[in-house]
């Protein structure tokens, strides 16, 4: 897929899509939580003066379900977090499984406070007060999520 780049050592990070303000912004397709850790290593491998923000979108309700300690632990390592509805991909809804779940477990531990984006319209207002002029901007998942990346671009 066009919306993936693979972290060979340190070298820079490619895609770059476009900027969002006085944010860099890359779109990466990882949807499983050692993907997630190998884009946030790769970028701070790449940008290591750069804050981290990460705009998150989690790929069905049973990956969710069965990665969710891998997800609430990879998901603590960026500045900032937004986090889109879990995309279903034809999936019936999990109790527990879902974003709300994610983002309070990931507030309870403590680390980082994520937002939680139930309207992907909305997801520019509410990047905007976490960004601080140094940003990297990752747009990571399967879903619908990089359609939202080249709207923000």
């Amino acid at each position: 897929t066009g919306r993936r780049f693979d972290f060979l050592g340190e070298f820079p990070l490619e895609p770059v899509n476009g900027k969002a303000g006085t944010a860099m912004l890359v779109d990466d397709y990882g949807h499983h939580p050692t993907e997630v850790d190998a884009t946030i290593k790769a970028a701070r491998a790449g940008w290591p003066d750069k804050n981290l923000v990460m705009l998150f979108q989690p790929h069905r309700y049973t990956r969710t379900r069965d990665l969710y300690d891998d997800f609430a632990n990879v998901l603590t390592q960026v500045a900032a977090l937004l986090m889109l509805d879990v995309y279903p991909a034809g999936e019936a809804p999990i109790p527990g499984a879902d974003s709300r779940s994610l983002c309070r477990t990931i507030r309870n531990r403590g680390k980082i406070d994520p937002i939680l984006v139930s309207d992907p319209a909305q997801v520019a207002t509410m990047l905007a007060p976490v960004l601080t002029g140094n940003d990297l901007i990752l747009v990571q998942g399967a879903g619908n999520v990089g359609k939202i990346a080249r709207y923000l671009s």
